[in-house]
């Protein structure tokens, strides 16, 4: 928005220096006049001759003074007139973005020559027609006869634009320029201002808020510029001229933004910061932050309607002269209704920016009260030297009933940053009956009651009300002992104690404003000990009393005895009987009590930020070779068992030995954590060690209980402590990676724990007892094809904790390369999911009571219950048997029970085999035919023989 002019100046070798003067002139009061009458108008100046040069751009115009300073203080570059160069040099280098050119902003060229064009390398038409020039205005002025040639003439009516000669002038001499300033100006920007502006501007309302600052430079806040989207002038006193400064009035978001509503200025080591709110910016708010007259950086708000950047207060915390804070007021901000918020930006000195701090936090009591309304820096009114601020909440308390409402917080600063929470609340009916809106505006840093303090105004409807400032005090409080330390096992000891108080004042505190106030305070002895170890003389582990107040004072309490201009208390020590080296705390508690309030004195008041409450160390007298810190060398030891078996071991002891080789070790002790599978039962401390008392156990987690032993106390000297401590072991399932740990502590400065784990290795007991029906069986070989038989074997016992039984069952199926045996079937009394489940598995090659190559076949069966049977069922090959089995060979089928031993322990496990013999037997046959084919031959022989003789003797 807005419009841009450039003045390109002819500075060549043909114009005279003091006709370059009167140029300079010239522009510098058509530029001085065009900044009275246009706030919007931004402008730069290249000068060129043997080179082209820009002066300043249009990021500078937001400083009149520093830009009309700028044309005055232009040198002239001489020799040639490069005037297309130049105008080129202008679309290139001064109407971007980033030099400072808005796309939506008019653009104008005034270009002030002598003569034609000399050495110039870029070609005017060339120039005049490129798109970049499309929708500039320009402005030609010639001066001297140059221009009564054609040439010249022509080339001067092609660098201004309109139609006709109308944005063409002509003077005879540099002096003669002044009479042109009227009518170039009026051709430029209308008679009445920016085109378009006049109505944009008529509804400003500038100075809706104002900000001063310094004698020649006022701030204002215009909202209504731009059909309320507001803006922000900076009008210079000296120079009459005005910039202003706005988000673009073609941004949606920006409409009816009300920017200016609030303006204030920060400081930093760069320059000013020119800070503007638009509380209805987006719906939500926005304050912008501008420096040299371009927009640095947006803060936005987070609730739509809270009206965030309606009030701005910049913070210099600790007077430095640097911005350190922003305050924004969004006082509209709810939650249950309008309570208000105050927010907080820190200005980071590096980068100029603001970055979010932590809101400020007040609990309005009422849900209207708009806290936030109004932020005020208030100068330093506590007198710590950091700077502090009031912020107004005029509608708090309207819905109570009171005929006065609203209030004012104050809030105290500290370094960098604001002390939370405030320091003081001043409500409307605490100042005076009707006052309404109280708070509604604050100011401060004023002192109108001349005593050094700033005071505070604040704004009520139809009425002002100043307050005073009263002083803010502190205490510096003291406490000594004698003797300094408590001797540990002298029960009568007595310790005198000597309390007193330093009065502190930032400010002068009238005597007589001393002598209305009392220092009320109390003692408390051993505030961390459920049982005191000191008391006073009464028992007691209080006392209170009333000083007047003065410099310097000491107390006088009845229980304490005189010693000198200072007061003394005794305090008797208890017999210590357990806790005798940690210190004994001793707490100090005061406050202010003010009488007969007289308003023509200003009463002072206790630093709200002051802790109310100071603790002492009394602490007891140790034995460490003159050192303020006994070093202690406990070293441990420990002994267990590994293995526990559940259902089978009952106990189980832990020997442990704690040894100290250094200096006394205070209060040392022990703590056991075990799994709740064991029960503690006892611990036995051998005589020669020191007293050991152990405590009842305690859960430490749903699976773990701890067992505190207190070891020698009070003091562990160079001894050892042994002792063994037992427990009963449950008979129920550990969890995972169960361990007792062992720490021990003292109260010793700088002292470590000591610890150690004994992982247990847990294991559960199941017994388990194998038999088979019969343990012989007899299988004759000479009778039949096949036999069946069944292989039955029986396991009893108790399984508590579900361990997995195996049994395996190994049957003789092949006997030299014979098949005998054949499973035809396994199964078991109780088959089924829950029950027992078996599979045959491969053969193997095993030798049994000296039968060779006898292959075995193997039937795995596993069982989660407590009792079950096995049948193997088999068919037996009499035919194979009988042509290589000896009459008595005996085969095995074995039976054998199987665990997983890493979890399980069986007892008795003699009794996990059995055996099951098969022997097997023939019939003896009596082979005859040898004997019936020997008498056959025998008898054909004897035949032969009878014929032979019969023969001889002829028969």
């Amino acid at each position: 928005s807005g419009r841009e002019i450039a003045f390109i100046l002819d500075g060549s070798g043909s114009i005279e220096p003091e006709d370059f003067e009167r140029a300079k002139a010239f522009i510098h009061k058509m530029m001085k006049t065009l900044y009275e009458k246009c706030s919007e108008c931004s402008f730069a100046v290249v000068q060129y001759g043997f080179e082209i040069r820009t002066e300043f751009d249009l990021r500078d115009s937001w400083d009149p003074r520093a830009t009309l300073q700028k044309v005055l203080d232009i040198a002239q570059v001489c020799n040639v007139t490069r005037t297309a160069s130049a105008m080129q040099h202008v679309l290139d280098s001064v109407f971007t973005e980033s030099h400072g050119s808005r796309r939506d902003a008019a653009k104008v060229m005034v270009v002030l020559t002598d003569g034609e064009i000399l050495l110039d390398e870029m070609n005017l038409t060339t120039v005049i027609n490129s798109p970049q020039m499309a929708g500039i205005e320009r402005y030609a002025i010639g001066v001297g006869n140059a221009f009564k040639k054609p040439k010249a003439l022509k080339e001067l009516q092609l660098i201004a634009s309109g139609p006709g000669d109308s944005n063409v002038f002509q003077v005879t001499n540099y002096s003669a320029l002044d009479g042109l300033l009227s009518a170039l100006q009026q051709s430029i920007i209308g008679v009445e201002g920016v085109q378009g502006d006049a109505l944009q501007f008529e509804l400003a309302q500038a100075g809706f808020s104002v900000q001063v600052l310094d004698k020649q430079l006022l701030m204002f806040g215009a909202v209504g510029a731009f059909d309320w989207s507001g803006g922000v002038l900076l009008y210079d006193l000296v120079t009459k001229t005005a910039a202003f400064l706005n988000e673009s009035k073609e941004a949606e978001n920006a409409k009816h933004s009300y920017l200016g509503y609030s303006v204030a200025v920060a400081h930093t080591d760069y320059g000013p910061l020119h800070v503007a709110g638009a509380p209805r910016h987006s719906m939500t708010g926005k304050v912008l932050v501008f420096q040299d007259g371009r927009l640095k950086q947006a803060l936005e708000g987070e609730q739509v309607g809270s009206y965030f950047g309606s009030e701005l207060c910049p913070l210099d915390v600790d007077h430095d002269g640097v911005t350190d804070l922003l305050l924004v007021g969004a006082p509209f901000y709810h939650v249950r209704g309008e309570e208000g918020r105050v927010y907080a930006y820190r200005l980071e000195t590096e980068t100029g920016l603001f970055t979010p701090e932590e809101p400020l936090h007040v609990q309005v009591t009422s849900p209207s009260a708009r806290f936030g309304f109004t932020v005020a820096s208030v100068g330093d009114i506590n007198g710590d030297g950091y700077a502090d601020i009031a912020v107004g909440a005029p509608l708090e308390d309207q819905l109570s009933g009171h005929s006065s409402f609203g209030s004012v917080y104050i809030f105290n600063g500290d370094k960098d940053k604001i002390k939370s929470p405030f320091s003081q609340r001043i409500k409307a009916s605490e100042v005076s009956s009707g006052l309404q809106y109280f708070g509604q505006s604050v100011a401060g840093g004023f002192d109108f009651t001349h005593d050094g303090l700033p005071d505070i105004t604040v704004g009520s409807l139809q009425s002002v009300a100043v307050l005073r400032s009263r002083p803010v005090v502190r205490f510096l409080t003291s406490m000594s002992f004698n003797p300094e330390r408590i001797p540990v096992f002298q029960n009568d000891s007595v310790v005198t104690a000597e309390l007193c108080f330093a009065l502190v004042a930032a400010s002068p505190v009238s005597p007589q404003a001393l002598s209305r106030l009392h220092l009320l305070y109390s003692v408390d002895l051993d505030v961390r000990m459920a049982k005191a170890r000191v008391r006073f003389e009464d028992q007691n582990t209080t006392a209170s009393g009333e000083l007047s107040v003065s410099k310097h004072m000491c107390s006088e309490l009845q229980l304490f005895t005189l010693v000198g201009d200072v007061a003394c208390c005794s305090s008797f020590l208890q017999p210590c009987d357990w806790d005798c080296f940690s210190s004994v705390a001793v707490r100090v508690k005061h406050e202010l009590r003010q009488e007969n309030a007289n308003v023509e004195v200003a009463v002072p008041v206790l630093d709200r930020h002051q802790p109310s409450e100071t603790h002492f160390q009394l602490p007891y007298k140790k034995d460490c070779n003159n050192r303020p810190v006994c070093a202690a060398n406990l070293t441990l030891t420990t002994r267990i068992q590994k293995e526990l078996v559940v259902g089978h071991t009952k106990e189980v002891t832990m020997n442990i030995s704690l040894t100290n080789t250094g200096e006394d070790s205070y209060l040392t002790t022990m703590v056991l954590s075990y799994p709740k599978n064991l029960r503690f039962k006892k611990v036995t401390v051998e005589p020669s060690s020191p007293a050991t008392h152990c405590g009842q156990p305690a859960p430490l987690t749903a699976a773990v209980l701890a067992c505190n032993c207190r070891i020698g106390h009070p003091v562990l000297s160079k001894t050892t402590a042994v002792l063994a401590v037992t427990w009963q072991l449950d008979e129920r399932v550990f969890q995972k990676q169960p361990a007792i740990t062992i720490s021990v502590t003292n109260l010793n400065e700088d002292s470590t724990v000591l610890t150690e784990e004994h992982a247990l290795d847990v294991r559960y007991a199941f017994t388990a007892v194998l038999s088979r029906a019969v343990s012989l069986m007899y299988v004759n070989v000479s009778e039949g094809l096949l036999e069946s038989r069944e292989f039955t074997f029986s396991i009893n016992g108790e399984n508590r904790f579900n361990a997995t039984i195996g049994l395996h069952v190994w049957v003789p199926v092949r006997i030299q390369g014979h098949d005998i045996i054949t499973i035809t079937n396994v199964s078991a009394t109780q088959d089924g999911a829950a029950g027992t489940r078996c599979c045959s598995r491969s053969a193997a090659l095993l030798a049994f009571q000296g039968v060779q190559d006898v292959q075995y076949r193997s039937v795995l069966c596993t069982l989660r219950t407590h009792r079950d049977s096995v049948n193997v069922a088999a068919e037996l090959a009499l035919t194979e048997a009988r042509q290589f089995l000896k009459s008595g060979t005996v085969l095995l089928v074995l039976g054998k029970i199987t665990f997983n031993r890493e979890l399980y322990l069986g007892l008795g496990e003699e009794n996990h085999n059995a055996e099951i013999a098969l022997v097997f037997l023939k019939n003896e046959v009596f082979d005859s035919l040898p004997i019936v084919l020997g008498s056959c031959v025998g008898g054909l022989l004897l035949l032969a023989l009878i014929t032979l003789l019969l023969w001889k003797v002829g028969i």
